[in-house]
């Protein structure tokens, strides 16, 4: 009897485990708000599972440190970077993830970024924008299309030593926090 009852234990011991429920299992879930998993490579985190709706997913080029400095502003310790590319059949939106080599280089980055926008009137540049457990800056500039000024919109924060940035052209402030929430950070 002890015999049976040890092997249906180590049976049940077993199953649990391979199910996931005491070894750790890979259950595909979206990392808990504040955090960054770290095993993935920024290549990773640019390409969105849930693309907003009539978005396709046309790839993600790796970006140099060099790009980085050059596309937004002057960033150190830069680990790795690359951008996300989405595309309807009007509007372009990018992607872009920047791995630093720490927090504190993330956030240098966030603040020399901030200094590239033309302050607007009314001070309405910036704005804390709150989305997956954490707030976001939401950016406002202005464009030029046909003759006439456009609204353009673009989200950026850091999560740890990761710095995000949402850009696209849509006037519509909507379209850039869904891509935004997309990324689940």
């Amino acid at each position: 009897m002890k015999k049976q009852l040890s092997l249906v234990l180590i049976f049940v011991v077993l199953f649990m485990g391979f199910s996931g429920c005491i070894f750790k299992g890979n259950d595909n879930t979206t990392p808990s708000s504040g955090q960054v998993a770290p095993e993935k490579s920024v290549s990773e985190l640019v390409v969105l599972n849930n693309i907003p709706s009539g978005f396709e997913y046309l790839g993600n080029k790796s970006l140099t440190a060099d790009d980085v400095n050059n596309d937004y502003t002057k960033a150190e310790n830069v680990v790795e970077a690359a951008e996300g590319i989405y595309k309807n059949t009007t509007l372009d939106y990018y992607v872009a993830a920047i791995k630093f080599s720490d927090a504190t280089s993330a956030e240098s980055f966030i603040t020399n970024y901030k200094g590239t926008f033309k302050v607007l009137q009314n001070n309405e540049t910036f704005q804390q924008v709150e989305f997956n457990g954490h707030e976001a800056t939401r950016a406002l500039s202005h464009s030029t299309v046909g003759g006439t000024q456009v609204s353009r919109y673009k989200y950026f924060w850091n999560n740890e030593n990761f710095v995000f940035i949402i850009e696209g052209n849509s006037d519509d402030p909507a379209v850039g926090l869904d891509f935004a929430m997309a990324t689940g950070y």
